[in-house]
């Protein structure tokens, strides 16, 4: 993968159902190690990977591993201008599968 961010979240594992603190990994905004948090405003430079101005948008991004199960897999990450909004299956958004990012109609909430 290279260079990512992280975003550090309270989720339940999607194998086994454990809510514990969870990293996703993912390739948006300005990709220099940085750690955020649901709420956060992405940074951005001159070496951004996506669209600062596009408003809604999905990012594929990777959860690493569970400490009860060890699953791991990829995750949907939803950016609403600029700020992490929410996380969600990335099953939600077929699209996907083919691309790193996806602009949202405006209209698509995040999960």
């Amino acid at each position: 993968m290279g260079a990512f961010n992280s975003l550090d979240v309270t989720i339940a594992c999607p194998s086994c159902q454990v809510v514990a603190p969870r990293e996703v990994q993912f390739r948006y905004g300005a990709v220099w190690q940085y750690r955020y948090e649901l709420g956060d405003v992405l940074r951005w430079d001159r070496n951004g990977v996506g669209d600062p101005a596009a408003s809604d948008v999905v990012v594929d991004a990777w959860l690493c591993e569970c400490l009860d199960c060890d699953h791991d897999g990829r995750i949907a990450l939803y950016v609403r201008q600029n700020v992490l909004v929410g996380v969600g299956a990335v099953d939600d958004v077929p699209q996907l599968a083919e691309l790193e990012w996806l602009s949202l109609p405006r209209e698509a909430p995040p999960s």
